[in-house]
């Protein structure tokens, strides 16, 4: 499956990098790709393994980034 989020705060290609080796490492992910300038981030999944919530707390672990869950 693939879905379209939000992710607040990227704002260059090291952030871009940054998320999507993060990605890599949440088990169900099989890719991720962010447009920095804007934010949106398609994720490729599969559904039964991945968990939201953990891509979310990986993610605003971060530092200056935020994931916009609907």
């Amino acid at each position: 499956m693939k879905t379209t989020i939000q992710i607040k705060g990227t704002d260059c290609k090291s952030c871009k990098a940054l998320i999507e080796d993060v990605c890599k490492d949440i088990p169900g992910i099989k890719s991720c790709n962010v447009d920095f300038k804007t934010g949106k981030t398609v994720v490729e999944y599969e559904s039964d393994v991945l968990d939201w919530k953990r891509f979310k707390k990986e993610v605003d672990a971060l530092g200056k980034y935020e994931v916009v869950l609907k």
